[in-house]
């Protein structure tokens, strides 16, 4: 009861500190985005660590930091962006290893740009979907912004929500036992069948016009965040730990609350390209 309690009011704030992201100013939607990131990139690279694989901590998040502050450097100046430095510290994890006394340096660059393309790219692509609508429609595109973020969210967590209570009730065939016991087809099925109720009422109140492109979103967040959790099942298995981390109580880490999203958001970001 004590660690439902907890994982209940670590959820609030959770969802307060998104929604305060998503409709408050955009320097702090994208510092809380930034953090986030952070957290969860380091927690990837922590992991590592119990497998004796250890990153150029520095360089890789200074890289990080480069690639999410493309869009935003690009919405407040076109007199400079940190392109360079984005290739300037690309090439330094390259470097640096010429001159380290380690067996296996190659395993150490894959794994700090692995960590790149899979927690950073989608916070940063996310950004970018935030800017470019400032940028083309104004600060009124803005809110639409935010509103399909929040769609994108709501879905991973009505998905993700109803697939566990589906499974929990219903489930008795499992999906992929050698990577997640827990999660069953039934699970998988009550999680899609409630994102899409939820995609088809939200849509006719906020969205009209839109209803079948938010629909489509939906399927394809479904299917994006199963395999995103299943993704970082499988490396939680591998380093052989339960949470990415502790950080939120009740909740594990970060890259364990959106692990999900990480794989949602560059789907979502290559299908609303596909309407503008």
């Amino acid at each position: 009861m004590k660690n439902l309690l907890l994982r209940v009011l670590t959820g609030i704030v959770y969802i307060a500190v998104i929604l305060i992201a998503l409709f408050s100013n955009l320097p702090i939607f994208f510092v809380v985005f930034g953090c986030i990131m952070m957290f969860a990139l380091n927690e990837f690279y922590k992991n590592l660590k119990i497998k004796e694989i250890e990153v150029d901590i520095i360089l890789a998040n200074a890289l990080a930091v480069s690639v999410y502050s493309l869009p935003v450097v690009d919405l407040y100046t076109t007199k400079f962006t940190t392109l360079p430095a984005v290739v300037l510290f690309a090439m330094a994890l390259f470097a640096v290893e010429l001159f380290r006394e380690n067996e296996h340096p190659f395993q150490r660059i894959a794994f700090a740009l692995c960590g790149i393309v899979y927690v950073c790219v989608p916070f940063s692509l996310l950004a970018f979907y935030k800017v470019d609508k400032v940028l083309t429609v104004g600060f009124s595109g803005s809110d639409f912004a935010s509103l399909m973020i929040l769609f994108l969210f709501g879905f991973t967590w009505v998905n993700d929500t109803f697939a566990y209570l589906t499974g929990m009730l219903l489930g008795k065939h499992p999906l992929c036992p050698k990577i997640s016991p827990k999660k069953t087809i039934e699970g998988l099925l009550g999680g899609f069948v409630f994102t899409i109720v939820c995609a088809t009422i939200l849509s006719h109140i906020y969205m009209k016009g839109l209803e079948w492109q938010i629909v489509g979103l939906a399927v394809l967040v479904v299917i994006a965040s199963t395999l995103g959790d299943m993704v970082e099942s499988r490396f939680k298995r591998w380093v052989g730990v339960k949470d990415s981390g502790k950080m939120l109580p009740g909740h594990g880490g970060f890259l364990d609350r959106f692990d999900s999203v990480i794989f949602s958001i560059p789907i979502f970001f290559a299908y609303l390209q596909m309407f503008d």
